[in-house]
Formats: C-alpha cells, structure tokens, sequence
C-alpha cells in the first residue's frame, strides 16, 4: 500500500532525504551538437534527490530589443512503462513507479539570457549551466521502481542557439530512472509442527515485505520420492502475501527410519533460488514405525509368589538361586507419547549373551508381546536357575531384542541388557588349598638353591588339594607349558624335572570320584575337579669340577691302574672332556699314563685309569 510523501519506516527517512537533496549523480552528456544538454543519471535511491544538470549554450543577436530573455526547461516525470515489470536475476523486480514514488514535479530550469552588444555585429554567446531536480519517496515494499522523465524547452525572444537555430529540447529529451528500494524482498518457509509418515503436513511460503505491484511467481519441488505437493507453483503479490503448502508422506515406506525431506522454492520457470530461500528447507517426518531406542527398554526381576494375580510379588528379586525358586522379569519398553510403532505390538525374546550360558537357565516362553499404546507397557518372562556344573556364583546376562510384529511395516530389531547374579549351591568335591598354602608347599619342594638343567623336585599333592579320603577317590595328573622342564605323576606324587635354562608353568589336575562305599552321589562334572599351576624356573649354572680316587693311593708299577673321578656340579649340555696334568710331586712324565676323563652330554659324571 503506497503512502505519499511518508518518510518513516524504521529510520528517520526525512533527514536522511534532506542532507542528500543536493547530490549530483553521474553525468552523461548529450551529442557534441546539441545546444541544450541534459545529464542522465540512471539510479537514484529511494527517499533520495535526483539532479539532472542542464547546460545552454545560446546566441543573442546584436542590438536585441530586450534587455534580456528567458529560456526554460521543464521536465514532467511519469511512471515508467509497464513491460519493464520483471523479477528474473534481480533482488526485488523493477515495476512501474506510481504518483506516490516521486513528489514534487520536476524543478523547472530558468535561464535568464543577457542581452546582446548594443552596436556592433558580433552576436553575444555564452554557457549557462543549472540543475533539475526529482525527489524520490520511500515505501513500504522492497520493488525496484522505474521513472520516465520528459523535458521541454520554452525559447525567449531574441535567443538562438550558437548554431543559429531556436533553442529547443534534446532529441533524447525522455530520460528513464530507476529508484532503487533500500529494502531486500526476502522469502521465508516456515516448518511445519511435528510432520509424521501418514500425514499431511502444511507449511507456510511468505514474502516480506508484502509485494505492492509486483507477482512473484513461485515453483515449488520436493526431493524425496513417494512424497507429493498440492501444487507446484504459486503466486504471491499484493492480495496473497504467503501461500499454505501441503506435503503428503505415504502411508507407509516400510523401512521404519524417519525420512529427511528437502522442499526448494525458485524462481518460477528458472531454476534460480528465491531470494532469502537459498537453501532448500529440510523438514524431518518421522515414521510412525520406528522401533523404540534401546535406552526405553528396561527389565527388572521380582520375587515370586503363587496364588497372585501375577505369581509374583512387588519385592525386586536381586538374585536367583540355582535350582530354586523362579523370579519375574518384567520387561517393560516406553513407546512415549506417540506409541511408536504406531498400532502395532513388539514381540520381545530373550536370548543369553553368551552361548555358554545356555545351560544355566529356562525360561517360562521363547517370546514376550508388548501390547500397543502409547508410555510404558509391560510383559514377563519367567526365569529358572538351573542346578550346573560350575562352582562359584555367577552372573546372567540376557539379551532383550524387540522387533516388530508386522513384517509390512519394515525389518529391523534393537536390543537392550538384563543381567541378575545367580547363587550357586554347588559343593565341590575336591577344592585347591588356599593359594599361600599352595605357594609354600611349591617352595619347600623346590627348596633353597636354583634348579639347574637335569635337576629335579617332587610336590606332596596332598599338601596343594583337600578332599576327603574316606568317601573320595582322586586321581592326579600333570601338564607342562614351555620346554625347560617336563612332568610325570606317581599316586600323590608330582616330579618336576629341569630340562633346559628358562621357564615353565605346571598344572596339576586333581579328579576326584565318589566310593563306591560312600554316601557321597553327585552327577557333576566340574564340582570334581580342582587344579592348581605353578611356575618353574630353570638356570643353568656355572660348571665347576672335583676330582676324587683312586681308593688306594699306593699304585704299583706295572700292576693295576687306579681309578679317577671327575663329578660336575650339573649334567653338562654337551660332551665334556677333563684332561689330568700333573701339578706336583717327583714323578716325570715317564713315570705314569693316563686318559682324559670324558663326561657325556646329559650326565655329570665320568672316569678315567692311571697306570704306574
């Protein structure tokens, strides 16, 4: 809606008008011929003045009657023409300006001409230079708006133009001016509230500011296949400043994950964004299939009690004991507000998170049915501990997956954790002392000194198990890890023998069976059967040799030969020769004969005769 001569729209657009009211705009000059010339400034801002400069150059013959003539030019502006109305690569458009853009008419130029030389024949000429002025208004719209400004001359008497001919207006007397809008026309997109697979959803296309003559046309175009639009194109002008928008999702995609939606808006029949709609607007639709998050599955077991509505009780069970009494679990998933899925149970199994713990429970069903509706809804699973082969207690730890119950509305699972420790009532049959009492039994076999490579210790297994020897028979046995040393296994006796330097760790197994005698029955396994390991370390020592012999020192010439030891403090690794040299005495070489003592690889010992 245009309001005249209204300055104020947020600024004080008066003050600003009036410090610019003089401002000379660029000038163009008109042919090299002409005697009246007019500058030609295309833009002017809005609110702002427009100065056209008009130059005359005139001729006033001699002995003019008057003393001196006028000549005027005058300018009529005028709304520009209305093809120019256009909004293709431009911010705000261009239209025609109306009355209410530009005020007052155009300031008229006079000219006073002097008058010429009173004798003489030589006319009198010169150049006189003035200024026109158009004053702009502003507005409430943000349209680039277009003048026609025509300009006409009224001769005086007497005046010429310096070619001789009347002074008269330009042939390019019609000049057009664009007032430029200091406002951008934007566009905004607003989102729609909560869009959801199903249903449609409505968005809101608006101009600001409100177009005054100018139709923006509009396409419109989504990105997401199976999405509609009610339209695909628009117009927003003076009567419909924003337009209500419907984007239909389908009924259902099947895939239970919300779709991300883009809806660009453009320039109509370009692919030009429109201003401010740079970037496609992306609008989230949920999918009214989508699984509940993990986190919204929750568990918790309860006491059990007979005769009960439920069979259990209100008491939150911490543990169950194997071979006891059940518990509950109530498994319980919160679908929120929109009891996602959407008219649609959840079917909930439970599965142990290892394998190996299949054995350990039993469950009243395979499968739980959460019914529908929105918060929280709930269904239990009956759990038994089963008597086992593990001694200890334990913890259990189920695997909560929930999936749909309609295969149409999409695949997919998610899954939460339950666990509850089980108390074990399992007796073991035989059990390893306690690990100090191990440790010193170990040490005292081992004894003082390192074990060197052919050495060797035994361990009293009685001293590393505890059983009951009136009502339990047990059977050991031994395992080695690494090649310094190897094992063997005799009744209650373990040996440990030192092969080579370095380490190993040992294993002894006890297995124990019930007398047949006895009272004692047990089916398990595992509750028979203890171990305890060990580390074995093996260095290999520095070797030092003693001699000793022969019995009788006394050795007659000629008869037998006495016999010489040589004993190593460890079995050499390899052959190991130990040559005899005589160190004292006055016996010469000649006197005796004897050997080197050679000690075989693997033993510590060997001799050799000494012959007089």
């Amino acid at each position: 809606m245009r309001t005249g001569l209204s300055f104020a729209r947020g600024t004080c657009r008066a003050l600003k008008w009036m410090a610019l009211f003089g401002v000379v705009f660029a000038v163009g000059a008109g042919s090299a011929s002409a005697q009246i010339t007019i500058s030609d400034p295309e833009t002017v801002n809005e609110g702002e003045s427009l100065a056209f400069t008009v130059t005359v150059k005139y001729s006033q013959p001699v002995s003019s009657s008057d003393n001196s003539a006028t000549v005027t030019v005058s300018g009529t502006a005028a709304a520009g023409a209305s093809s120019a109305i256009s909004n293709v690569g431009r911010v705000n458009g261009l239209t025609a300006a109306d009355s209410g853009d530009y005020t007052p008419a155009l300031t008229a130029a006079e000219f006073e001409i002097p008058r010429g030389p009173a004798t003489g024949t030589t006319p009198k000429t010169g150049t006189i230079t003035k200024r026109a002025y158009l004053h702009t208004a502003s507005d409430f719209d943000a349209e680039d708006e277009e003048i026609e400004v025509t300009f006409t001359v009224t001769n005086g008497d007497n005046v010429d133009g310096q070619d001789g001919n009347d002074l008269a207006a330009p042939s390019d007397a019609t000049r057009t001016v664009r007032v430029e809008d200091d406002e951008e026309q934007t566009f905004t997109l607003a989102s729609p509230s909560s869009p959801k697979e199903g249903t449609a959803a409505t968005l809101t296309l608006s101009a600001d500011p409100t177009p005054e003559d100018m139709s923006w046309n509009v396409g419109l175009a989504l990105n997401e296949v199976g999405y509609r639009l009610n339209t695909g194109s628009t117009n927003l002008d003076d009567t419909t400043s924003s337009h209500s928008i419907t984007i239909t999702p389908p009924t259902n995609d099947g895939n239970r994950e919300a779709d991300m939606v883009e809806l660009s808006a453009f320039l109509g029949g370009t692919n030009i964004p429109l201003p401010g709609l740079a970037d496609p607007l992306e609008i989230t639709f949920a999918d009214i299939h989508t699984l509940p998050a993990a986190s919204k599955i929750t568990a918790k077991a309860y006491e059990d009690r007979e005769g009960t509505a439920t069979g259990r009780t209100t008491t939150e069970a911490k543990s169950v004991t194997e071979g006891g009494e059940p518990v509950h679990v109530r498994v319980t998933i919160d679908r929120g507000s929109n009891g996602y899925p959407d008219g649609e149970k959840l079917i909930v199994s439970a599965r142990p998170a290892s394998a190996a713990q299949a054995a350990d429970y039993q469950l009243n069903r395979s499968e739980i049915e959460i019914p529908t509706g929105n918060n929280k809804q709930s269904a239990d699973f009956v759990l038994t501990a089963l008597a086992d082969n593990d001694v200890g207690a334990e913890t259990l730890e189920f695997e909560l997956v929930a999936r749909g119950e309609k295969a149409a509305n999409g695949a997919g699972e998610v899954m939460a954790t339950f666990s509850i420790d089980i108390v074990d009532v399992t007796s073991p049959m035989i059990a390893p002392v306690a690990q100090e009492a191990a440790e010193a039994a170990v040490m005292e076999a081992m004894g003082d000194g390192p074990l060197n490579p052919g050495g060797s210790f035994t361990v009293d297994t009685t001293k590393l198990f505890n059983w009951n020897p009136a009502a339990i028979d047990v059977a050991f046995g031994a395992s080695v890890s690494g090649a310094a040393a190897s094992v063997s296994t005799s009744g209650t006796t373990v040996t440990v023998d030192a092969k080579e330097a370095g380490e190993a760790m040992v294993t002894v197994t006890a297995t124990a069976t019930a007398k047949a005698s006895s009272a004692v029955s047990t089916s398990q396994t595992v509750s028979n059967s203890a171990r305890v390991t060990f580390d074995v370390r093996v260095v290999l020592a520095d070797l030092q040799i003693t001699l000793s012999g022969p019995e009788d020192m006394n050795i007659v010439e000629g008869g037998q030969p006495g016999t010489v030891t040589a004993k190593a403090n460890r079995p050499v690794t390899k052959d190991t020769a130990v040559r005899l040299v005589a160190t004292g005495g006055s016996a010469s070489p000649s006197d005796y004969d004897v050997d080197d003592i050679m000690i075989k690889a693997g033993t510590d010992e060997g001799t050799t005769g000494l012959m007089a």
